[in-house]
């Protein structure tokens, strides 16, 4: 017991260190560092190269540890700020969010272009070989772990010291609260976030350099790293420094306690362990959404009256769409679609078309943000999740006999049904669980579960087919089967017209007036009777189906339906994507998919093989873009031609005012 006892202290240091990071950058910024993984994945490696007598400078490891945590991690962090960090402060929580989730996945391309892409797994960290040296109730404890012991309690200790008992913490603090009054006292309140990014930043690279002999140099194994910390950030509410400490550290003791008592195989032996992180995410989010200050955080910000840069981009996208002139350029544009459509099919190989047609089934998937962001204002991390469980659920009902038929025997069309209604009724579980507070509980919630069922799920051999995933078939439609690259290209588009469709039905329908009315403002939705709470995690259920009919036809293009093209961290390049195009247009949803798969397609044909993250770094700066352009490239592209329309009508453009733009930057969606 003690021995698992030790070995837990030392991984819920790591979790705790990790942890503060993130309290002490949202301390500062209110910004939450969803990028921390990518910086340290990054950070390590720089340590690894230094380390590595084969392939880097060969540095003495506790050198290469010091210019990695004092120097290298603080510069990071201060470049990063100076780039982009500083310029978050007043945006709106999903721009934030986005532009973080690209900056992760852009760092985790950069290090891979930079380094390589092969993970390695046997790497050691400043400590080199681990080795006992010295016994507690003859266990032995060895240098590793006390290293890491030490170093979590000496980074806690001066962390909680420097912000509640010397000037400079409260100079920190009060830059939060009050930035003018930061100013009138002499200090750069700049200055002071800055300073916290790189402190942060540094700490994150610490944690990154103890963890490197559990996980190695893979992304994976730093997403763990990071979602084990926001259950501690979770559990300090983002602000209380002691409670994410002690919250990690009890999280990680947990986990390797827990080994005692656990099967060595089944469900409950290989999933409850990696199931930890959500769960403590979930048991604060309960006990939290009991208490009012949170829940009045959650419900305080009125969109209507708040002029940041999405409003004003919105405002001035509204104000060019609704212009009585130039109206006849969507007709060309579904002229040019419909050539387009027609086209493919003629003009390319059944290798382009192949893929084309799979871009379309990408394109539902894609288009459930549609529902969860853009009608719903959600933040889910999680619809690639979704899509893996309706995947999932899909080739069981095929390959196993089941109530609903027997092996091989259910059609191909209503196991994509049921793959769609599983996902709904997971994604209504979720939903529940995580909606009744702010956007940045559902976001990180949402990142916790996907990195759950990646662990839980996917893992399990009668799901995944020991990694070579379950069959599964083509679909048949009144006698038609697709089974040629050029047939299937027909159904993955009328199904992606249909489901845009839906969408169009439900923005122009009653319940899409409810949820206009709930974007612009919720304290007048709960007003006129309308019950945000459950309207939402509905809205959040029917993404989840929409998510998981999409998946499924993923698995019918591909004939397997492989767990594995679902992972959490593909998942933030998705997300990434999506959101940089525009939630809350169609169209830029329909370009998201179809760049996802083309984008690496094209560039390897014609790029060097070591260049095959390049497309995911272009991802995600789309999606650090949102910085200067919120509402997302495709409504800005769609505004521009607009404009031209309008110019060639014979009418002009009038350019809103403050007080107008104000007045009509109500947040009623991109169309």
């Amino acid at each position: 017991m003690l021995s698992f006892a030790i070995a837990g202290l030392a991984v819920g240091a790591l979790y705790a260190m990790s942890a503060m990071a993130l309290v002490i950058t949202y301390n500062a910024s209110r910004v939450f560092n969803f990028a921390q993984g990518g910086m340290a994945f990054f950070l390590a490696y720089c340590f690894y190269y230094m380390g590595n007598p084969d392939t880097g400078l060969g540095l003495n490891l506790w050198l290469s540890a010091a210019i990695v945590v004092l120097i290298l991690g603080p510069l990071l962090g201060l470049f990063l700020w100076w780039l982009l960090l500083g310029k978050l402060g007043n945006l709106a929580p999903l721009t934030k969010v986005g532009v973080m989730i690209g900056l992760q996945v852009a760092l985790v391309a950069i290090t891979t272009l930079i380094f390589g892409h092969d993970p390695v797994y046997l790497v050691y960290g400043p400590v080199g070989e681990p080795s006992v040296i010295f016994s507690v109730f003859d266990v032995n404890v060895s240098n590793e772990q006390f290293i890491i012991i030490v170093t979590a309690a000496i980074v806690a200790l001066g962390g909680y010291y420097v912000l509640n008992r010397t000037m400079a913490g409260l100079v920190t603090r009060g830059s939060v609260d009050s930035e003018l009054m930061t100013v009138l006292t002499g200090t750069n309140p700049k200055f002071v976030v800055a300073s916290t990014w790189a402190i942060g930043t540094g700490i994150a690279g610490l944690a990154g350099l103890m963890v490197l002999p559990k996980v190695g140099l893979s992304p994976g194994g730093f997403a763990n790293l990071i979602a084990a910390s926001m259950a501690g950030a979770v559990i300090g509410k983002f602000t209380h420094l002691w409670r994410a400490f002690f919250g990690a550290l009890i999280l990680g003791i947990t986990q390797e306690v827990l080994v005692l008592y656990l099967p060595s195989d089944g469900l409950l032996g290989t999933a409850l362990r990696p199931s930890l992180p959500f769960l403590f995410m979930v048991g604060a989010v309960l006990i939290y959404s009991q208490q009012k200050d949170v829940k009045a955080d959650s419900q305080k910000v009125e969109v209507a009256a708040v002029n940041n840069a999405y409003e004003v981009s919105l405002s001035k996208y509204l104000n060019i769409m609704r212009n009585p002139k130039g109206h006849w350029d969507r007709y060309v544009g579904y002229a040019v679609l419909v050539v387009v459509l027609v086209g493919i099919p003629i003009l390319f190989n059944e290798y382009w078309t192949g893929l084309l047609a799979v871009g379309f089934c990408y394109t539902v998937i894609f288009l459930s943000f549609r529902l969860v962001t853009g009608e719903a204002g959600i933040i889910s991390l999680s619809q690639i999740s979704f899509a893996g469980l309706g995947v999932i659920a899909a080739a069981y009902v095929v390959n196993n006999d089941t109530w609903f038929g027997a092996a091989n025997e259910v059609p191909i069309l209503v196991a994509m049904l049921i793959g769609g209604v599983v996902a709904g009724l997971v994604g209504t579980v979720v939903g529940l669980l995580c909606l009744n507070l702010g956007p940045l509980y559902a976001a990180i919630v949402t990142f916790a579960f996907a990195l759950l069922v990646d662990q839980a799920v996917y893992t399990r051999d009668e799901f995944s087919n020991f990694g070579s995933g379950l069959p599964f078939g083509r679909p048949v439609l009144f006698g038609m089967t697709f089974d040629t690259p050029k047939t299937f290209y027909w159904f993955g588009a009328a199904v992606m017209f249909a489901v845009m469709f839906m969408l169009w039905a439900l923005r122009r329908s009653t319940t899409g007036l409810v949820f206009a009315t709930i974007r612009a403002s919720r304290v007048r939705a709960a007003t006129l009777g309308f019950d945000i709470y459950i309207a939402r995690v509905g809205v959040f259920a029917l993404g989840a189906a929409v998510a998981g009919v999409g998946g499924t036809m993923v698995a019918s293009f591909q004939l397997v339906a492989f767990p594995n093209g679902f992972i959490m961290t593909i998942g933030l390049v998705w997300f990434a994507l999506a959101v940089a195009q525009g939630t809350s247009s169609m169209g830029g949803l329909a370009a998201g998919g179809m760049t996802l798969l083309l984008a690496p397609a094209i560039f390897s044909e014609f790029l060097p093989e070591r260049l095959a993250d390049l497309p995911v770094l272009l991802f995600g700066l789309v999606a650090i873009n949102m910085v200067v352009d919120p509402i997302g490239i495709n409504p800005n592209l769609r505004a521009q031609f607009r404009h031209l329309a309008i110019k060639m009508s014979g009418g002009t453009v009038h350019s809103p005012s403050y007080e107008e733009e104000s007045e009509t930057s109500v947040p009623a969606g991109v169309k």
